[in-house]
């Protein structure tokens, strides 16, 4: 009887735990929605930085959006990032910025289906981009996975 009631509590606690764990998924939250200000009275906020290149191992020919937040870069072919904008916005930004950076149409079109999208690019010497683009509708933003294909 014993054995049965230490089972029943223990399945109770993982059941419990993957639910917390499932509800507690999109409630991102950024540094500035809980700071607290220590700023005196009539002093100027300081303007955020923008950054005139890219950032470190991320070469200049691979466009990040400004708006990039939880920027990963395992190595420089492999990046990830967040943004707060519709995936149409994301993916307006990259057809107008990859031809400035050299990155030539395919003949495949891109794809965007809901709230997931495709894009791949290539360069003249063989270099290769793809990018896979998923909008998150609970925590309201869209996951940028970038991947590079070098020709040595």
């Amino acid at each position: 009887m014993k054995s049965k009631r230490v089972l029943f509590v223990t399945i109770a606690i993982i059941l419990l735990s993957i639910l917390s764990v499932a509800c507690s998924k999109g409630q991102t939250t950024t540094p500035t929605e809980n700071a607290v200000s220590t700023q005196e009275p009539g002093a100027s906020t300081p303007q955020p930085v923008v950054a005139t290149s890219a950032p470190a191992g991320i070469t200049e020919d691979v466009p990040i959006m400004p708006e990039a937040y939880d920027l990963q870069v395992p190595n420089e072919l492999n990046i990830i990032y967040r943004v707060d904008l519709q995936i149409k916005d994301v993916v307006a930004f990259y057809q107008q910025e990859l031809p400035t950076k050299g990155w030539e149409k395919p003949a495949n079109p891109d794809s965007v289906v809901g709230s997931m999208a495709q894009m791949a690019r290539t360069k003249a010497n063989g270099d290769r981009i793809t990018f896979s683009i998923q909008y998150n509708p609970v925590g309201e933003f869209t996951i940028v996975q970038i991947f590079i294909t070098r020709i040595p």
